[in-house]
């Protein structure tokens, strides 16, 4: 990854779309904020995910039982 030059911030900070994605991400409680990790990531490294994270695992049950009450 890398770092932005202080130009690049200045002009992602001017762009309405980046402000309001930075704000949401901040504003995610727990399970949101898993359900976008786990969104973007493969079985293979979710599961490395929540070894690193075991107790983001309550908010793996969680979706597990919605679907199973949808199908």
């Amino acid at each position: 990854m890398r770092h932005l030059t202080k130009k690049e911030m200045e002009a992602l900070a001017g762009n309405k779309e980046v402000r309001d994605r930075i704000s949401r991400f901040l504003a995610m409680d727990g399970e949101n904020f898993f359900q976008e990790v786990r969104s973007r990531l493969s079985p293979g490294e979710l599961e490395e995910y929540l070894k690193e994270n075991p107790d983001e695992r309550v908010y793996m049950r969680g979706t597990q039982d919605q679907s199973r009450q949808e199908s």
